[in-house]
């Protein structure tokens, strides 16, 4: 497996902690990162939130009752690859249609 760089490295905790509550979701902001991928992390953060109740279970594989932190640590341990992933599609789709809307 190549060795990730420091965006890979990051992205994922940014969703992580957004996701599970740790961090507000409307707070969020990176200087170093451009606006088309700050905003895709927020998006899938917020599909990410899923709170029955008081309590917390992963959307992707439906486990839980988690913690915050908790829950944070489920999405770094098990789905890292997955949330880069769903930046990268979303941060790519954000691009494309602002990209049509300026032509």
């Amino acid at each position: 497996m190549p060795k990730r760089g420091l965006f890979e490295e990051k992205i994922p905790e940014y969703v992580a902690k957004l996701a599970s509550g740790l961090e507000k979701v409307e707070d969020f902001d990176s200087p170093v990162l451009a606006r088309h991928t700050v905003e895709a992390i927020r998006r899938i953060a917020m599909r990410l939130m899923n709170l029955k109740g008081n309590v917390i279970y992963c959307p992707l594989c439906g486990k839980g009752p988690f913690t915050k932190k908790g829950y944070y640590l489920h999405l770094i341990r098990v789905h890292n690859e997955e949330l880069l992933e769903m930046v990268i599609e979303e941060s790519e789709r954000i691009s494309l249609t602002s990209k049509r809307t300026r032509v």
